[in-house]
């Protein structure tokens, strides 16, 4: 069971990684507006969200890849990873699935960013690759900063701040 689940994980990361496994738009979805910001003369101002540790509260093994910065590692069940990871920023539907951080729990892909076009500078993500409905990050996931990402047992996600 183990291997199969290994060979699975490695094989979603490969197709995430390749481009092929995304999700294709609703029948009927309107393009994309225009990025934030667009036709004013006001700067836009992202702020960095650097995740520092990511805490696994599952029983399962959980995988991370970092679709910019085209790095992967695992999360051993029940345990943490301890490093710097900025979360890319995203202002639309093509961006939030080149660049994003994947967390894939065994069951579902979490697709996170940071949402370029929000002013709160929200940390947000969508599940196996529907960008038509992202949801915030539960926890301090607004304003930027040294952060913590934790899967709950139940694969849900929160962030804390750290110091």
């Amino acid at each position: 069971m183990g291997v199969c689940r290994r060979i699975l994980a490695v094989s979603a990361m490969a197709l995430i990684a390749s481009g092929v496994l995304t999700a294709a738009s609703p029948a009927g979805a309107a393009a994309p507006g225009p990025q934030h910001g667009a036709g004013s003369a006001a700067v836009t101002r992202a702020v960095v969200t650097d995740i520092r540790e990511i805490l696994n509260q599952r029983s399962e093994q959980v995988d991370i890849f970092n679709r910019e910065g085209r790095t992967s590692f695992a999360v051993l069940p029940n345990s943490r990873w301890a490093g710097s990871m900025w979360v890319p920023w995203a202002t639309g539907r093509v961006e939030a699935k080149e660049k994003c951080i994947v967390v894939y729990d065994g069951t579902h892909l979490l697709w996170v960013y940071q949402d370029h076009s929000d002013t709160n500078n929200t940390v947000k993500y969508h599940v196996d690759g529907t960008y038509w409905s992202p949801v915030a990050v539960p926890g301090s996931s607004t304003g930027g900063g040294r952060k913590r990402l934790i899967i709950r047992s139940d694969g849900s996600l929160l962030m804390e701040n750290t110091n």
